[in-house]
């Protein structure tokens, strides 16, 4: 990708990305082209290291980002991260909560209350409460803002190792038209983007052997999604390209969603029933 050929669809603009430490990375990718946009970034991850390593990679750069290290799950993180958008930019504009994850894949016939509970709430409550404490601080009191949460093509399968994580991902992707609903009156635009299989840290035991052609060949498309393609779908939904978009989930998964089968990486992975 050019990184010449960006606009500045967010000069002067505030963001908030969570989950941006790990390289590849959805956040990161994130949280770095809203930078080349233009926008002052506040970044976020667990890992105190990795995330300072982003943090000097996209300064030097000469890229607006400041770090700042905690769990999105703690109580304190959404207020740390408000307070850091307001004291170093003086605003706060736009949010993309990246964070989630299938700490507990398995079976929906063995998970236990607590690991099928500690799934659902990864993947809302850290995206909730940094929301709820954005628009208290003043994110919409302009008549505008925007937020992108990431959610996941997992609901729309059946795959029994992921019962957990789709669950929690259809509860996001309510949570996100329902605040869309809620939000739209302050005009503030709530939107989700659902990626595919993408080449990410995370995903990297998947694609490591053959850079991910093996996976790809399964797609419609035949090439495996980027943390990229994730970020520039993010920018948009961000952006005033978008203005009239809201409440809406954007699958942005090489066409894996509208394929026969819809062929998923953890097929071939037995249940532990």
């Amino acid at each position: 990708m050019d990184d010449t050929t960006f606009g500045r669809r967010f000069e002067g603009k505030v963001a908030i990305v969570t989950g941006a430490s790990t390289n590849p990375g959805i956040g990161r990718s994130s949280a770095r082209r809203l930078a080349l946009e233009g926008a002052s970034v506040v970044i976020n991850a667990r890992s105190e290291a990795q995330l300072r390593d982003t943090e000097r990679a996209l300064q030097t750069e000469g890229l607006s980002v400041v770090a700042v290290a905690g769990s999105a799950d703690d109580d304190d993180t959404p207020a740390r991260l408000v307070d850091t958008a307001l004291d170093r930019f003086g605003r706060l504009d736009l949010l993309a909560n990246t964070v989630g994850g299938a700490p507990h894949p398995g079976s929906a016939l063995d998970i236990d209350r607590a690991a099928f509970m500690d799934t659902v709430s990864l993947n809302t409550w850290p995206t909730l409460a940094l929301i709820q404490e954005a628009v208290r601080r003043g994110l919409g009191h302009d008549g505008g803002g925007a937020i992108v949460n990431i959610s996941s093509g997992s609901p729309k399968k059946t795959t029994p190792s992921m019962a957990a994580y789709a669950a929690a991902k259809a509860a996001l992707n309510a949570l996100t038209r329902t605040l869309a609903n809620d939000l739209g009156r302050r005009g503030v635009r709530v939107n989700a983007v659902s990626p595919g299989l993408t080449r990410t840290t995370a995903t990297q035991s998947m694609w490591e052997n053959d850079e991910g052609a093996a996976a790809g060949s399964h797609l419609l498309l035949g090439r495996l999604t980027e943390a990229d393609d994730i970020g520039a779908a993010v920018a948009f939904l961000l952006s005033d390209d978008a203005r009239s978009v809201t409440g809406v989930l954007i699958d942005v998964d090489a066409g894996n969603h509208v394929s026969s089968g819809a062929w998923s990486p953890f097929q071939a992975q037995p249940s532990s029933s």
